[in-house]
């Protein structure tokens, strides 16, 4: 039987080894943290289809016990490099594995804004997850920075917990009309366009932030939610053709490495959506399928 190394266990990963499993491939997942990836730290999730609305834990949890259920094996482990002779060989912190294939699906890492001080005040006053550190700030003044999907559902989840949200846009909002329309209903949010974030301080915690015009906000917490980029270190040795940091794919999800896949936000596409991620995972499982 001919097997599959999966890296990363977010919807593109497990939606794969789903379609691996029952077409007679055997799967191995390989992932670093909890399965589920980015939709572990999503409030609410109202656009996968079958689900008028569902929390992402629980739409994570719900795809990991389906996977596990067919059998499918998911390591805790992280990946330090993979190498290619005859066939794939993943070398991990606490394993090695050999495979016939081999589907990169681990997502994006998020994107920082790069000024000094936010590194050292991550976890005093600098997130990148509402969800995750949201009740730190309960009854206190935050920042989200982002105009994206993703800034404004962390602002909405953040507004029931925070006495103010400032929602700081580079430009003009990006979101959909759903989440703008709920955000103008939202009477402790405030919006603010074509700005952006040019100083933090603090010292053992964040205490405000410098604005490009000037302004100064007295925030306790500032969240950071303006994308993320593929962090592929681990492919360093095999010559990956990348887009912008992306890893370049066919229609049917190869690489120019034959054997080699991508699926969900680590590949170059036009859009990135939890969907997509899953349907990315089944088109790279069937062509491996149809390789076979």
């Amino acid at each position: 039987m001919r097997n599959c190394v999966i890296i990363g266990a977010g919807p593109a990963g497990m939606n794969a080894a789903l379609y691996l499993k029952r077409g007679g491939i055997e799967p191995i997942i390989i992932e670093s943290d909890v399965p589920g990836g980015k939709m572990l730290k999503t409030y609410k999730i109202e656009n996968y289809l079958g689900y008028e609305s569902i929390d992402g834990g629980e739409l994570a949890l719900k795809m990991s016990k389906q996977v596990k259920g067919l059998g499918v094996k998911i390591i805790r482990d992280k990946v330090i490099k993979v190498s290619h002779d005859d066939k794939f060989v993943i070398k991990c912190e606490n394993n090695e594995f050999i495979s016939d294939y081999v589907i990169v699906a681990t997502g994006r890492i998020p994107r920082k804004l790069g000024l000094k001080n936010e590194s050292e005040l991550i976890g005093r006053g600098i997130s990148y997850c509402a969800v995750c550190d949201g009740a730190f700030y309960k009854n206190k003044e935050v920042a989200i920075i982002g105009g994206g999907d993703s800034a404004l559902t962390e602002a909405l989840y953040l507004s029931d917990l925070c006495l103010k949200v400032y929602i700081l846009a580079r430009k003009d909002l990006r979101a959909s009309d759903v989440l703008q329309n709920r955000i103008k209903n939202k009477d402790n949010i405030v919006i603010l366009k074509n700005v952006e974030v040019s100083e933090i301080l603090g010292n053992d915690k964040l205490s405000s932030i410098l604005l490009n015009n000037g302004d100064r906000l007295d925030v306790s917490g500032m969240f950071i939610a303006i994308g993320g980029n593929p962090e592929l270190s681990f492919l360093d040795s095999l010559g990956v053709e990348l887009v912008n940091g992306y890893i370049k794919t066919n229609n049917r999800m190869e690489s120019n490495i034959k054997g080699l896949y991508a699926a969900g936000d680590v590949r170059y596409k036009d859009f990135y959506q939890i969907i997509t991620a899953a349907s990315d995972g089944a088109i790279a499982a069937l062509s491996i399928r149809e390789d076979v």
